[in-house]
Parts: C-alpha cells; structure tokens; sequence
C-alpha cells in the first residue's frame, strides 16, 4: 500500500542541498536537481508538510529569502547555494519583472512556522521579520482597487505556476494570494501589538471589488482583465479552499461545474490552469500547447481541487485522491503530466498539498 506520509517525508529529504553558509535549502524536486532555495516550493512545503520538517530548518530558509530582498522590498523568486538571488522566473535574460508572489508566499511560509513554535520565541521572531514582511507585499503593484495590477507596458511575472504566462492587467490568482497573506499579516501585527491598519483596508478593498472584475457566469474566475484573460482553473479552486469570501451561490457554481467537468480537466486527478480546449494566448517564452503551464496536468492544486469538490460531490472528492495517490504509487510524483508526457519525477509540491488535505481529512493516519 501506498504510504503517502513516508513519500512525503522523502521527497522532502531528498530534496535538501547545503548552502555556503551550511543551510539546508529545500529544493524544489527530491533528488536535488534545482539548485536553489524557491520562495513559493519552499512556502508549498511549510504550509503544507511542516509537521514533516525540522523547525530549525524552516526557521534558517526562511531567514536565507528574507535576507536577500532586494532595496525595494521584492522577495526573490529563488536563492542559489551561493546566496545569489533571482527575482524573476527562468535566467537573468527573463523578459519580465520580478514574480508577483514571492512576498505573498515567503508570510506564508513565515507565519506557518511562528504559530508552531513558542509564543515567546515567535513573537521575537516577527519582530525581526516584520520589515522585510511588510516591504515585500508593499512593492507588489495594485491600482485603487486593491487589487493586483500587472501592466502591459512593463509586466511582472505573475504566480510562480503561470511564470511564463503574459497575464496582464488585474489578476485574480494573485490578488487571492494577497489577500491571504495579508490576513495572516494582520494577525502578527495585532499580536505584537504593531499598527495593522492599512493592511485592513487593503483586505477590505479587495473583497469589495474582486467579484464584480473577476467572476465569469459559469462562476468560474478570470485570470486577468487584458491579456490572458480566460477562464482560470486554478484560481477557481484556490479561492474555496482558502475561504475567499465568494457568495454562497456563487461559491456552489464554481463547486458544481469542477464536479461536471472533471474528466475533462483532470488526469489521474491532477488539475490543468485552462478548461479543456483552451491554452494562453500569449507566453514570456515558448510553451508547447499540452505540455507545462500550457496544457499539462498538475498535482499541485490537487488539494483545492479536493476541497471545492467537497462542497458539492464527497464522493468525487474521494475518487480524486484514489486517483492521484494510485498515480504517484504506479508511475511517480511529476511536476506535470500529459499523457506519455511526464516532467520532472519527484516533484515536492506535487505531493504537499495532497498530503495535507489527506492529514485534514484522515484519508491517512
């Protein structure tokens, strides 16, 4: 039988190099392939498998990124085991600006491990790490809204899974991703007794106004408002399973048509970005429709894909994690997969989510 915990644990192991410093830095596949500490793999890894890590490990990556913010405040998108950091996806020749979710992800990761260690220690701790927290999220470009704006004339590049994607204009994945953290922020602030109040407004803004810009009649949500701008699979899901404050109604549509169209977006029980059919009109760099972040399949919005099948379809949900766990058990834990197409065998955030929502749920002991 399939033992998801012990793969887990071993991917997770598997993927640590030493940097020069004699920091253990997380890569993001388990054979050590990347040599680098990634922002959102390594937030993906806490958020959902830290009880799978050593907390000194956590603390030490998490000071590696936050010591390495640029003057302006932007978290990098990775920091090699040499310390030198990247700010954008692919090499320095990337025609794009820094990732729009490397300061969301590193609060995650930040706020994960303080609320699993002593209160004393923690509260210590954010003190420390609140500037660079703070300053991180502060760069990233929103207009009155509040929500995330990516412009046309000098783009970022967006969620680190969509890196190569053009998405321009307000985006709803990253807007979602801000306002988590930013809740999270809050909460550290208030606790340390630190002023909270812009942030507030911040959240309350992009509550107010995400709905009405982003929801589609199918009640799937859009990936953005200019380029790219199509029906996005991924920001659907994560939207429910963070409880992103959606109408009732509305949160049942995007249930309903996940649970009506599952075969058609699924293999093995791993999500595409794109309803079946569709790819992105235009990308940062070439990307072969069917394959990547244009048309393959994915594990690492499984658990979202879990959850928002929940709401509507208990047993779908079940067959979901059959799936996939069946998949990791007979073929391996790639980062995509289309088919006889397969990327990257031993991928870490293939498998942290699932583990994560199969904790929750006791899907596993």
């Amino acid at each position: 039988m399939f033992d998801l915990k012990e793969k887990t644990r071993e991917l997770l192991s598997g993927s640590i190099i030493e940097a020069f410093d004699g920091t253990g830095l997380y890569t993001p596949d388990g054979m050590g392939n990347y040599h680098a500490l990634w922002t959102r793999d390594f937030a993906y890894m806490v958020e959902y498998a830290g009880d799978l890590m050593p907390d000194e490990d956590k603390e030490k990556c998490i000071e590696y990124l936050l010591n390495s913010a640029d003057k302006n405040g932007w978290i990098p998108d990775r920091v090699d085991a040499d310390g030198n950091a990247l700010y954008t996806a692919g090499g320095s020749d990337f025609p794009a600006s820094p990732n729009l979710d490397n300061g969301c992800l590193v609060i995650i990761a930040a706020i994960c491990y303080l609320e699993c260690i002593d209160e004393t220690s923690a509260k210590e701790l954010f003190g420390k790490w609140k500037e660079a927290l703070c300053k991180g999220v502060d760069c990233l470009p929103k207009d009155s809204s509040g929500l995330v704006c990516n412009k046309a004339a000098v783009p970022h590049s967006p969620y680190g899974f969509t890196d190569c994607i053009a998405k321009t204009g307000l985006l709803s994945m990253e807007s979602i991703l801000l306002w988590k953290s930013l809740k999270l922020l809050v909460k550290w602030l208030k606790k340390c007794n630190f002023e909270a109040k812009s942030y507030m407004k911040q959240i309350e803004l992009i509550e107010q106004n995400f709905s009405s810009v982003f929801s589609l009649d199918s009640g799937l949500l859009l990936s953005s408002t200019e380029k790219c701008s199509m029906p996005d699979l991924w920001a659907s899901c994560f939207a429910l399973a963070e409880g992103f404050p959606l109408e009732d109604i509305h949160k049942e549509k995007i249930s309903k048509w996940f649970c009506e169209h599952y075969d058609e977006v699924t293999e093995a029980g791993q999500l595409r970005h794109l309803p079946k059919g569709m790819y992105w009109e235009e990308t940062f760099e070439p990307v072969e429709e069917g394959t990547y972040q244009n048309g393959a399949f994915w594990a690492t919005p499984a658990g979202w894909l879990f959850e928002t099948l929940m709401l509507t379809d208990k047993n779908l949900a079940k067959r979901q994690i059959e799936e996939i766990l069946d998949y990791f058990e007979k073929y391996g834990v790639y980062e995509c997969v289309n088919g006889e197409y397969k990327k990257l065998d031993k991928y870490v955030a293939s498998i942290t989510g699932v583990y994560h929502v199969c904790k929750k749920y006791r899907l596993i002991v």
